[in-house]
Protein backbone atom coordinates (compact mmCIF):
# COMPACT_ATOMS: atom_id res chain seq x y z
CA UNK A 1 0.00 0.00 0.00
CA UNK A 2 2.58 2.32 0.22
CA UNK A 3 2.69 2.41 -3.47
CA UNK A 4 -0.29 4.61 -2.71
CA UNK A 5 2.17 6.85 -0.98
CA UNK A 6 4.91 7.05 -3.71
CA UNK A 7 2.17 8.00 -6.22
CA UNK A 8 0.92 11.02 -4.07
CA UNK A 9 4.20 11.70 -3.02
CA UNK A 10 5.99 12.40 -6.87
CA UNK A 11 2.64 14.00 -7.62
CA UNK A 12 2.83 16.89 -4.84
CA UNK A 13 7.14 17.22 -6.50
CA UNK A 14 5.76 17.66 -10.17
CA UNK A 15 3.38 20.35 -9.24
CA UNK A 16 6.40 21.88 -7.07
CA UNK A 17 8.48 21.57 -10.06
CA UNK A 18 6.48 21.84 -13.54
CA UNK A 19 7.92 24.66 -15.36
CA UNK A 20 4.60 26.48 -15.88
CA UNK A 21 3.13 27.64 -12.46
CA UNK A 22 -0.11 29.16 -12.23
CA UNK A 23 -1.49 31.23 -9.31
CA UNK A 24 -2.24 28.72 -6.14
CA UNK A 25 -0.58 25.82 -7.82
CA UNK A 26 2.24 25.77 -4.86
CA UNK A 27 -1.01 25.22 -2.74
CA UNK A 28 -2.11 22.63 -4.49
CA UNK A 29 1.02 20.63 -4.40
CA UNK A 30 1.03 21.37 -0.52
CA UNK A 31 -1.91 19.74 0.38
CA UNK A 32 -0.85 16.83 -1.67
CA UNK A 33 1.79 16.81 0.20
CA UNK A 34 0.35 16.80 3.62
CA UNK A 35 -2.40 14.30 2.13
CA UNK A 36 0.76 12.25 1.22
CA UNK A 37 2.41 13.08 5.34
CA UNK A 38 -1.12 11.52 6.61
CA UNK A 39 -1.33 8.47 4.07
CA UNK A 40 2.31 7.53 4.89
CA UNK A 41 1.70 7.69 8.81
CA UNK A 42 -1.13 6.12 8.29
CA UNK A 43 0.12 3.02 6.04
CA UNK A 44 3.25 2.79 8.10
CA UNK A 45 1.48 2.92 11.30
CA UNK A 46 -0.92 -0.37 9.75
CA UNK A 47 2.37 -2.29 8.12
CA UNK A 48 4.37 -1.97 11.47
CA UNK A 49 1.16 -3.39 14.04
CA UNK A 50 1.00 -6.32 11.86
CA UNK A 51 4.49 -6.89 12.63
CA UNK A 52 3.90 -6.68 16.15
CA UNK A 53 1.15 -8.14 16.31
CA UNK A 54 1.17 -10.82 13.24
CA UNK A 55 5.09 -11.40 13.45
CA UNK A 56 5.15 -14.99 12.06
CA UNK A 57 1.97 -14.98 9.20
CA UNK A 58 3.43 -11.30 8.42
CA UNK A 59 7.28 -13.06 7.96
CA UNK A 60 5.97 -16.04 6.34
CA UNK A 61 4.02 -14.21 3.70
CA UNK A 62 6.66 -12.22 3.16
CA UNK A 63 9.47 -15.29 2.71
CA UNK A 64 6.98 -17.23 0.64
CA UNK A 65 5.88 -14.52 -1.81
CA UNK A 66 8.44 -13.24 -4.43
CA UNK A 67 6.65 -10.49 -5.20
CA UNK A 68 5.59 -9.70 -1.50
CA UNK A 69 9.21 -9.31 -0.38
CA UNK A 70 10.24 -7.00 -3.25
CA UNK A 71 7.28 -4.29 -1.92
CA UNK A 72 9.16 -4.24 1.15
CA UNK A 73 11.73 -1.40 -0.25
CA UNK A 74 8.54 0.85 -1.41
CA UNK A 75 8.78 2.71 2.26
CA UNK A 76 11.92 3.55 1.30
CA UNK A 77 10.81 5.19 -1.92
CA UNK A 78 8.00 7.09 0.19
CA UNK A 79 9.77 7.85 2.42
CA UNK A 80 12.43 9.11 0.07
CA UNK A 81 9.71 10.81 -1.63
CA UNK A 82 8.72 13.18 1.56
CA UNK A 83 12.36 13.86 1.98
CA UNK A 84 12.15 15.82 -1.30
CA UNK A 85 8.83 17.06 -0.89
CA UNK A 86 10.07 18.30 3.21
CA UNK A 87 13.41 19.68 1.71
CA UNK A 88 10.91 21.72 -1.37
CA UNK A 89 8.54 23.07 0.55
CA UNK A 90 9.93 23.17 4.36
CA UNK A 91 13.26 23.37 3.95
CA UNK A 92 14.23 26.08 1.80
CA UNK A 93 11.44 28.47 3.34
CA UNK A 94 11.06 27.96 6.75
CA UNK A 95 13.76 28.50 9.21
CA UNK A 96 16.30 26.25 10.40
CA UNK A 97 14.25 23.57 8.91
CA UNK A 98 17.34 22.52 6.55
CA UNK A 99 18.97 20.29 9.73
CA UNK A 100 15.43 18.52 9.68
CA UNK A 101 15.51 17.61 6.22
CA UNK A 102 19.15 16.85 6.41
CA UNK A 103 18.39 14.40 9.27
CA UNK A 104 15.44 12.71 7.86
CA UNK A 105 17.35 12.08 4.88
CA UNK A 106 20.33 10.43 6.72
CA UNK A 107 18.10 8.16 8.24
CA UNK A 108 16.19 7.04 4.47
CA UNK A 109 19.62 6.31 3.89
CA UNK A 110 19.66 3.74 6.45
CA UNK A 111 16.64 2.94 5.54
CA UNK A 112 17.22 2.07 1.69
CA UNK A 113 20.19 0.14 2.89
CA UNK A 114 18.83 -2.28 5.47
CA UNK A 115 15.40 -2.84 3.11
CA UNK A 116 16.93 -3.26 -0.01
CA UNK A 117 20.18 -5.82 1.01
CA UNK A 118 17.38 -7.79 3.04
CA UNK A 119 14.61 -8.03 0.12
CA UNK A 120 17.92 -9.05 -1.86
CA UNK A 121 19.14 -11.81 0.40
CA UNK A 122 15.72 -13.01 1.12
CA UNK A 123 15.32 -13.30 -3.01
CA UNK A 124 18.87 -14.96 -2.99
CA UNK A 125 18.17 -17.34 -0.61
CA UNK A 126 14.35 -18.31 -1.60
CA UNK A 127 13.73 -21.85 -3.19
CA UNK A 128 11.00 -20.13 -5.23
CA UNK A 129 12.54 -17.36 -7.39
CA UNK A 130 12.41 -18.46 -11.14
CA UNK A 131 12.62 -16.70 -14.43
CA UNK A 132 9.22 -17.44 -14.79
CA UNK A 133 7.83 -15.50 -11.20
CA UNK A 134 9.86 -12.31 -11.77
CA UNK A 135 7.87 -9.50 -12.14
CA UNK A 136 9.12 -5.68 -12.69
CA UNK A 137 8.41 -5.20 -8.64
CA UNK A 138 11.88 -6.93 -8.50
CA UNK A 139 13.68 -3.64 -9.56
CA UNK A 140 11.77 -1.75 -6.48
CA UNK A 141 15.44 -2.57 -4.29
CA UNK A 142 17.53 -0.50 -6.36
CA UNK A 143 15.00 1.80 -6.80
CA UNK A 144 14.54 2.75 -3.40
CA UNK A 145 18.32 3.54 -2.93
CA UNK A 146 18.33 5.88 -6.53
CA UNK A 147 15.23 7.82 -4.84
CA UNK A 148 17.10 8.42 -1.98
CA UNK A 149 20.35 9.58 -4.19
CA UNK A 150 17.49 11.85 -5.51
CA UNK A 151 16.51 13.45 -2.37
CA UNK A 152 19.83 13.96 -1.63
CA UNK A 153 20.70 16.18 -4.85
CA UNK A 154 17.37 18.29 -4.17
CA UNK A 155 18.08 18.42 -0.08
CA UNK A 156 21.09 20.35 -0.85
CA UNK A 157 20.21 21.77 -3.84
CA UNK A 158 17.17 23.79 -2.31
CA UNK A 159 17.90 24.16 1.60
CA UNK A 160 20.41 26.42 2.96
CA UNK A 161 23.08 23.72 3.81
CA UNK A 162 26.46 24.60 4.74
CA UNK A 163 29.31 23.28 2.83
CA UNK A 164 30.54 21.10 5.44
CA UNK A 165 26.91 19.30 5.66
CA UNK A 166 26.32 19.22 2.08
CA UNK A 167 29.30 17.67 0.95
CA UNK A 168 28.85 14.46 2.84
CA UNK A 169 25.53 14.42 1.03
CA UNK A 170 26.79 14.39 -2.73
CA UNK A 171 29.23 11.78 -1.96
CA UNK A 172 27.13 9.14 -0.27
CA UNK A 173 24.64 10.01 -3.19
CA UNK A 174 26.78 9.25 -5.46
CA UNK A 175 28.22 5.98 -3.91
CA UNK A 176 24.17 5.04 -4.48
CA UNK A 177 23.57 6.42 -7.36
CA UNK A 178 26.40 4.11 -8.53
CA UNK A 179 25.19 0.95 -6.91
CA UNK A 180 21.74 1.59 -7.85
CA UNK A 181 22.99 2.15 -11.56
CA UNK A 182 24.51 -1.53 -11.86
CA UNK A 183 22.08 -3.45 -9.95
CA UNK A 184 18.84 -1.96 -12.05
CA UNK A 185 21.12 -2.86 -15.27
CA UNK A 186 20.87 -6.87 -13.62
CA UNK A 187 17.64 -6.82 -12.23
CA UNK A 188 16.20 -5.32 -15.73
CA UNK A 189 18.23 -7.95 -17.87
CA UNK A 190 16.79 -10.79 -15.76
CA UNK A 191 13.05 -9.38 -16.08
CA UNK A 192 13.72 -8.71 -19.62
CA UNK A 193 15.26 -12.23 -19.85
CA UNK A 194 11.81 -13.27 -18.39
CA UNK A 195 9.57 -11.20 -20.57
CA UNK A 196 11.38 -13.18 -23.42
CA UNK A 197 10.80 -17.05 -21.89
CA UNK A 198 7.41 -15.81 -20.44
CA UNK A 199 5.89 -12.78 -21.87
CA UNK A 200 3.97 -9.52 -19.81
CA UNK A 201 2.78 -10.30 -17.05
CA UNK A 202 -1.20 -10.90 -16.29
CA UNK A 203 -3.33 -8.27 -17.21
CA UNK A 204 -4.34 -7.42 -13.92
CA UNK A 205 -0.65 -6.53 -13.58
CA UNK A 206 -0.26 -4.13 -16.16
CA UNK A 207 0.28 -0.89 -13.72
CA UNK A 208 3.31 -2.70 -12.79
CA UNK A 209 5.24 -2.90 -16.21
CA UNK A 210 6.10 0.69 -15.93
CA UNK A 211 8.06 0.47 -12.92
CA UNK A 212 11.44 0.23 -14.58
CA UNK A 213 10.85 3.94 -15.45
CA UNK A 214 11.18 4.84 -11.97
CA UNK A 215 15.21 3.42 -11.12
CA UNK A 216 16.13 5.02 -14.22
CA UNK A 217 14.03 8.30 -14.64
CA UNK A 218 16.13 8.52 -10.83
CA UNK A 219 19.76 8.02 -11.80
CA UNK A 220 19.09 9.68 -14.62
CA UNK A 221 17.85 12.70 -12.38
CA UNK A 222 20.62 12.55 -9.98
CA UNK A 223 23.98 12.38 -12.62
CA UNK A 224 22.33 15.44 -14.26
CA UNK A 225 21.45 16.85 -10.19
CA UNK A 226 24.46 15.94 -8.66
CA UNK A 227 27.03 17.11 -11.50
CA UNK A 228 25.21 20.62 -11.38
CA UNK A 229 25.94 20.98 -7.67
CA UNK A 230 29.49 19.95 -8.09
CA UNK A 231 29.76 22.34 -11.17
CA UNK A 232 27.73 25.87 -11.82
CA UNK A 233 25.27 25.19 -9.59
CA UNK A 234 27.13 25.52 -6.36
CA UNK A 235 30.46 24.70 -7.08
CA UNK A 236 30.36 22.43 -4.18
CA UNK A 237 33.99 20.84 -4.73
CA UNK A 238 35.71 24.40 -5.41
CA UNK A 239 34.01 25.95 -2.44
CA UNK A 240 34.44 22.72 -0.11
CA UNK A 241 38.43 23.72 -0.35
CA UNK A 242 40.27 20.26 0.51
CA UNK A 243 41.90 17.85 -1.59
CA UNK A 244 42.65 17.59 -5.45
CA UNK A 245 39.18 17.87 -6.58
CA UNK A 246 39.20 21.56 -5.43
CA UNK A 247 40.24 22.30 -9.04
CA UNK A 248 37.38 23.95 -10.88
CA UNK A 249 37.59 21.94 -13.63
CA UNK A 250 37.12 19.06 -12.03
CA UNK A 251 33.44 20.50 -11.33
CA UNK A 252 32.72 21.14 -14.59
CA UNK A 253 33.59 18.02 -15.90
CA UNK A 254 30.94 16.43 -13.35
CA UNK A 255 28.54 18.27 -14.54
CA UNK A 256 29.05 17.88 -18.20
CA UNK A 257 29.39 13.97 -17.86
CA UNK A 258 26.36 13.94 -15.33
CA UNK A 259 24.54 15.87 -18.19
CA UNK A 260 25.82 13.71 -21.05
CA UNK A 261 24.95 10.47 -19.27
CA UNK A 262 21.65 11.77 -17.90
CA UNK A 263 20.65 12.34 -21.13
CA UNK A 264 21.59 9.64 -22.74
CA UNK A 265 19.88 7.16 -19.74
CA UNK A 266 16.41 9.18 -20.08
CA UNK A 267 16.86 8.27 -24.09
CA UNK A 268 16.48 4.30 -22.83
CA UNK A 269 13.90 5.15 -20.52
CA UNK A 270 11.78 6.39 -23.38
CA UNK A 271 12.40 3.65 -25.32
CA UNK A 272 10.67 1.69 -22.85
CA UNK A 273 8.27 3.76 -21.78
CA UNK A 274 6.89 2.93 -25.50
CA UNK A 275 6.69 -0.67 -24.73
CA UNK A 276 4.85 0.11 -21.62
CA UNK A 277 2.58 1.79 -23.19
CA UNK A 278 1.73 -0.92 -26.16
CA UNK A 279 1.57 -3.26 -23.44
CA UNK A 280 -1.14 -0.58 -21.42
CA UNK A 281 -2.77 -0.01 -24.23
CA UNK A 282 -3.31 -3.92 -24.49
CA UNK A 283 -3.85 -5.21 -21.11
CA UNK A 284 -6.04 -2.42 -19.44
CA UNK A 285 -9.21 -3.73 -21.12
CA UNK A 286 -8.86 -7.07 -20.08
CA UNK A 287 -8.51 -6.01 -16.17
CA UNK A 288 -10.69 -3.77 -13.11
CA UNK A 289 -9.44 -1.63 -10.77
CA UNK A 290 -7.01 -3.20 -8.38
CA UNK A 291 -4.27 -1.82 -6.38
CA UNK A 292 -1.53 -2.55 -8.53
CA UNK A 293 -2.48 0.18 -11.05
CA UNK A 294 -0.91 2.61 -8.23
CA UNK A 295 2.48 1.58 -9.14
CA UNK A 296 2.36 3.17 -12.48
CA UNK A 297 2.29 6.84 -11.44
CA UNK A 298 5.22 6.99 -9.67
CA UNK A 299 7.33 5.85 -12.48
CA UNK A 300 5.45 8.03 -14.93
CA UNK A 301 5.81 11.00 -12.32
CA UNK A 302 10.13 10.55 -11.94
CA UNK A 303 10.49 10.67 -15.96
CA UNK A 304 8.03 13.67 -15.47
CA UNK A 305 10.34 15.37 -13.20
CA UNK A 306 13.31 14.33 -15.67
CA UNK A 307 11.73 15.92 -18.54
CA UNK A 308 11.64 19.15 -16.14
CA UNK A 309 15.17 18.95 -14.91
CA UNK A 310 15.89 18.75 -18.86
CA UNK A 311 14.00 21.80 -20.02
CA UNK A 312 15.84 23.97 -16.97
CA UNK A 313 19.11 22.36 -18.47
CA UNK A 314 18.17 23.12 -22.00
CA UNK A 315 15.78 26.29 -21.75
CA UNK A 316 13.95 24.04 -24.38
CA UNK A 317 10.40 24.20 -24.51
CA UNK A 318 9.68 21.05 -26.08
CA UNK A 319 11.01 19.33 -22.94
CA UNK A 320 8.61 22.21 -20.77
CA UNK A 321 5.50 20.75 -22.88
CA UNK A 322 6.47 17.22 -22.27
CA UNK A 323 6.81 17.77 -18.87
CA UNK A 324 3.34 19.47 -18.17
CA UNK A 325 1.65 16.90 -20.51
CA UNK A 326 3.02 14.15 -18.30
CA UNK A 327 1.59 16.16 -14.85
CA UNK A 328 -1.59 16.34 -16.68
CA UNK A 329 -1.48 12.69 -17.16
CA UNK A 330 -0.81 12.02 -14.21
CA UNK A 331 -3.36 13.95 -12.29
CA UNK A 332 -5.95 12.42 -14.24
CA UNK A 333 -4.78 9.21 -13.42
CA UNK A 334 -4.27 9.83 -9.96
CA UNK A 335 -8.34 10.73 -9.82
CA UNK A 336 -9.24 8.40 -11.04
CA UNK A 337 -7.21 5.95 -8.99
CA UNK A 338 -8.97 7.90 -6.19
CA UNK A 339 -12.38 7.74 -7.65
CA UNK A 340 -11.81 3.35 -7.21
CA UNK A 341 -10.00 3.14 -4.16
CA UNK A 342 -11.91 5.47 -1.53
CA UNK A 343 -14.76 3.40 -1.90
CA UNK A 344 -12.77 0.00 -1.21
CA UNK A 345 -11.39 1.61 1.76
CA UNK A 346 -14.99 2.26 3.05
CA UNK A 347 -16.10 -1.28 2.05
CA UNK A 348 -13.54 -2.84 3.52
CA UNK A 349 -12.58 -4.28 0.37
CA UNK A 350 -9.20 -2.86 -0.24
CA UNK A 351 -7.81 -4.58 3.14
CA UNK A 352 -9.12 -8.09 2.24
CA UNK A 353 -7.71 -8.04 -1.77
CA UNK A 354 -4.66 -9.26 -0.40
CA UNK A 355 -6.03 -12.43 1.29
CA UNK A 356 -8.78 -13.04 -1.13
CA UNK A 357 -6.03 -13.02 -3.82
CA UNK A 358 -3.90 -15.73 -1.92
CA UNK A 359 -7.17 -17.26 -1.50
CA UNK A 360 -7.77 -17.82 -5.25
CA UNK A 361 -4.04 -18.41 -5.31
CA UNK A 362 -3.92 -21.24 -3.35
CA UNK A 363 -7.41 -22.40 -5.02
CA UNK A 364 -6.02 -22.77 -8.40
CA UNK A 365 -2.93 -24.18 -7.20
CA UNK A 366 -5.31 -27.20 -5.42
CA UNK A 367 -6.80 -27.44 -8.27
CA UNK A 368 -3.84 -28.23 -10.29
CA UNK A 369 -2.63 -30.58 -8.03
CA UNK A 370 -6.11 -32.29 -8.57
CA UNK A 371 -5.67 -32.55 -12.20
CA UNK A 372 -2.10 -33.76 -11.62
CA UNK A 373 -3.30 -36.63 -9.52
CA UNK A 374 -6.44 -37.17 -11.89
CA UNK A 375 -4.16 -37.42 -14.53
CA UNK A 376 -1.67 -40.07 -12.70
CA UNK A 377 -4.33 -41.88 -11.98
CA UNK A 378 -5.68 -42.08 -15.25
CA UNK A 379 -2.14 -43.45 -16.23
CA UNK A 380 -1.83 -46.21 -13.79
CA UNK A 381 -5.31 -47.27 -14.95
CA UNK A 382 -4.17 -47.13 -18.72
CA UNK A 383 -0.62 -48.72 -17.79
CA UNK A 384 -2.61 -51.34 -15.84
CA UNK A 385 -5.03 -52.41 -18.35
CA UNK A 386 -1.81 -52.90 -20.77
CA UNK A 387 -0.52 -55.16 -18.56
CA UNK A 388 -3.78 -56.97 -18.20
CA UNK A 389 -4.13 -57.40 -21.78
CA UNK A 390 -0.66 -57.99 -22.52
CA UNK A 391 -0.96 -61.01 -19.70
CA UNK A 392 -4.23 -62.14 -21.90
CA UNK A 393 -2.36 -62.49 -24.71
CA UNK A 394 0.40 -64.26 -23.26
CA UNK A 395 -2.06 -67.27 -22.01
CA UNK A 396 -3.63 -67.54 -25.38
CA UNK A 397 -0.61 -67.78 -26.95
CA UNK A 398 0.91 -69.91 -24.42
CA UNK A 399 -2.28 -72.41 -24.68
CA UNK A 400 -1.88 -72.73 -28.23
CA UNK A 401 1.65 -73.71 -28.28
CA UNK A 402 0.65 -76.51 -25.85
CA UNK A 403 -2.28 -77.57 -28.23
CA UNK A 404 0.17 -77.43 -31.16
CA UNK A 405 2.87 -79.57 -29.00
CA UNK A 406 0.05 -81.99 -28.18
CA UNK A 407 -1.42 -82.89 -31.53
CA UNK A 408 2.38 -83.23 -32.69
CA UNK A 409 3.06 -85.98 -30.48
CA UNK A 410 -0.38 -87.78 -31.14
CA UNK A 411 0.92 -87.60 -34.56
Amino acid sequence: MFTICMGTGILAVLLQNNPYQFKGMKIISTTVFLLDLLLFATIALTFFSRWIFFPRSTAEMFESDVEQTTYLSTTTIAAATLVELVSLICGSTWHNWQYACYGLWWATVLLSLISSTTTYWLLIRDEEVEISNLTPTLIYPVTGLVATASAGSVLVEYTPLSVRLAMPVVIVAYLLVGAGFLLAILTLAAFFLRLLHNQTPEPKKVGTQLIPLAPFSNIAYSFDALGNLAGPKRHIFQTYAKGTVVDPIFGQALYATGFLIGLSIWGFTTFWLLICIVAFVRDIPKTHFNLNMWSAIYPLGTYGLMCSKLSSDLDSRAFRVVSTIILVAVVIYWLYLIVFTLPAVVSGELFLAEAMEKHEKENTEEEGNLRGNSGEEDGLRSVSGEVSRHQERSSESTGISRRTRSEVLQV
